[in-house]
């Protein structure tokens, strides 16, 4: 993202602020839906139709736990920027170790019930049938990139 003073967000006209601030957004959204085309495009081509279900089943998921990371990282970078406004540098460095310390807790447990509830989850999602195992093996795998996941999107939202 680009880097934006405090002078600048007093004096340089909001617009030009804004496209500065929501371009390298928008590239990193385009980016990640890019990215799920891909794959899709790639596992239809080679694995087939039930890989593309299984995919589908599991991607509510990632979007749930990105949606999450950011929620932690915008209520955590508010206090921080507040706290940096007032020239408390150490409350916004322990607000950011909180916010790591809340997205490892929640996501470590959030990891653990999604593998111990796994068999009623996926049906939940629409994962039945021939669909139900390759969704099982597919959301056991993005269920240990959740906490990385998490803490990417709550970092990404700080900075």
């Amino acid at each position: 993202m680009a880097r934006v003073s405090s002078d600048q967000l007093g004096t340089e006209p909001i617009g030009r602020l804004l496209v500065r601030q929501a371009v390298p957004a928008s590239i990193g959204i385009l980016v990640m839906s890019l990215n799920i085309l891909v794959d899709t495009i790639f596992v239809g081509n080679w694995i087939g139709s039930i890989a593309i279900a299984a995919i589908n089943v599991v991607l509510p998921v990632s979007f749930f736990i990105a949606a999450l990371g950011m929620a932690i990282g915008i209520g955590g970078s508010s206090i921080i920027s507040r706290a940096l406004g007032a020239d408390k540098n150490e409350k916004a460095r322990k607000t950011f170790g909180n916010q790591i310390s809340l997205t490892l807790l929640v996501t470590i447990s959030m990891v653990a019930l999604g593998l111990y509830f796994i068999d009623d989850l996926i049906p939940a999602f629409g994962g039945k049938g021939l669909i139900f195992e390759p969704a099982k093996i597919y959301y056991t795998i993005v269920l240990y990139g959740v906490p990385f996941l998490a803490l990417c999107m709550m970092g990404n939202t700080v900075i």
